[in-house]
């Protein structure tokens, strides 16, 4: 078994014990095992580093000779040789990429340097016994290079830069990830770490828990004019002084597609459609002491013809100029929005960037941001074993998570005896007048943009 091969090996088995974690002592005798390993877990990557920069050096070489070559004739004999001759040694180098990856996985059980000499050889033999192999070789560029950038490139130079372009950029991915396979893997691990810490578990969405579902339950998840995912969820439980619920954290991604408006250098003017990836993160949990109620500060998500019918304004204009609230009906708003939970809401949108407070009719609250909540970083990696075994055996608090259940526990606790029965007050239209003429909340200046 060649020496690639072994460490692709050794870095797997390593991979799958991350995975297989389910405790901090787990992740620990990870750690050691990388510090006492026995076998290599290093790369010998000479022969596909060379080729990485031969593709670097040609994309470079050749986007300047494009423009040179029109103006000065000494140039010529360079510019042959990177884009005239590049149908002999280009596709030897993509071959020898490709042959790499193969050989590391153990499809090709030939050594590297004899499979790369296999490639050198079948080039010559094709450009001696395939007389149009030049011919093939860029029509071949010229479809290649008009298919990817979807008719915008229509020249042969200009498709075979793009190719060089894109197959340099891959391979260097390619090979810092895999010279870096030490710090992505630490990043893993300290976030499985932070995870046990905090009492968290990755899952996968249950059946009220998966898009469609979530999509039906809350306008939150209704955002956007393109794909929408759940990218990760965790399940967590939290005990309070006075309330202990159940909760799934989650990253929820949406693609907004706008129009872009630019030049086209001939004094016009050009549009195109764009995608642009968007984030929110939020958790999900019962919240059995209102129901039918959107309280949001962005603003983007669309209410009208919703469930939620009724709006509602409060009698503190700092909240007013921050949310608008809508409900079933303005009943509810009412109850809920007593001036100490004004406060409260004021304080989270103070400490996370626009944030959306979701219950639904059966009792079912969705409380979200576009504030990343998992934000905390490592400071150490496995690249020094010693000092990382230090820090993953010590206590890693997710700040904004912990700050988020703060708040939806003192939402709770504001909210569970609000009204302890309808006999306190003649009717609900009194209850709703009661609170609406409660003493405002004194205005605060609030930072929209505030981050934790």
């Amino acid at each position: 078994m060649q020496h690639n091969q072994i460490v692709a090996q050794h870095i797997a088995k390593l991979r799958s014990d991350v995975d297989a974690a389910i405790t901090q002592d787990d992740l620990l005798e990870v750690i050691t095992q990388v510090k006492h390993h026995s076998g290599p877990l290093d790369y010998r990557d000479k022969i596909t580093h060379s080729v990485k920069w031969l593709l670097v050096s040609a994309s470079v070489l050749c986007i300047v000779l494009i423009f040179m070559r029109l103006w000065y004739e000494q140039v010529e004999p360079l510019a042959k040789l990177v884009i005239d001759d590049s149908c002999y040694w280009l596709p030897v180098a993509l071959s020898t990429l490709l042959v790499s990856f193969c050989h590391e996985r153990g499809w090709l059980p030939v050594p590297m340097p004899v499979n790369f000499t296999l490639l050198v050889a079948a080039m010559a033999l094709v450009t001696i016994y395939v007389p149009e192999w030049p011919k093939i070789y860029w029509a071949l560029t010229y479809g290649f290079g008009y298919v990817i950038s979807v008719g915008e490139i229509d020249d042969h130079q200009f498709s075979l830069w793009f190719i060089l372009i894109i197959a340099s950029s891959l391979t260097w991915v390619w090979l810092d990830y895999r010279a870096n396979w030490r710090k992505h893997l630490s990043d893993k691990i300290f976030l499985c770490d932070a995870l046990f810490n905090n009492g968290l578990t990755q899952t996968k969405p249950a059946a009220e828990d998966k898009l469609d579902a979530l999509g039906k339950q809350f306008a939150e998840f209704r955002r956007g004019s393109g794909t929408r995912d759940i990218q990760q969820m965790f399940a967590g439980d939290y005990q309070g002084e006075q309330h202990s619920f159940n909760y799934k954290l989650y990253h929820f991604q949406y693609t907004v597609k706008r129009t872009q408006t630019s030049s086209d250098g001939n004094g016009g003017y050009k549009t195109k459609t764009v995608h642009e990836d968007r984030d929110r993160y939020g958790m999900l949990l019962d919240f059995p002491f209102a129901s039918g109620l959107c309280i949001d500060a962005e603003d983007e998500v669309k209410l009208k013809g919703s469930v939620y019918a009724e709006k509602y304004h409060t009698e503190s204009n700092a909240f007013n100029d921050i949310y608008r609230v809508q409900a079933c009906d303005k009943i509810s708003a009412a109850r809920l929005l007593s001036p100490a939970v004004i406060e409260l809401l004021i304080k989270l949108n103070q400490n996370f960037i626009s944030p959306m407070v979701e219950i639904t009719a059966d009792g079912r609250l969705c409380i979200a941001s576009t504030s990343k909540l998992i934000i905390e970083k490592r400071k150490h990696s496995l690249e020094k074993p010693d000092e990382f075994y230090k820090e993953i055996a010590g206590h890693t608090e997710l700040k904004r998570v912990q700050k988020l259940l703060e708040a939806i526990h003192e939402l709770m606790r504001l909210s569970d005896n609000n009204f302890v029965s309808d006999s306190s007050f003649v009717s609900g239209t009194q209850q709703a007048a009661a609170l609406t003429q409660a003493t405002p909340v004194k205005d605060t200046k609030v930072n929209v943009n505030a981050v934790l």
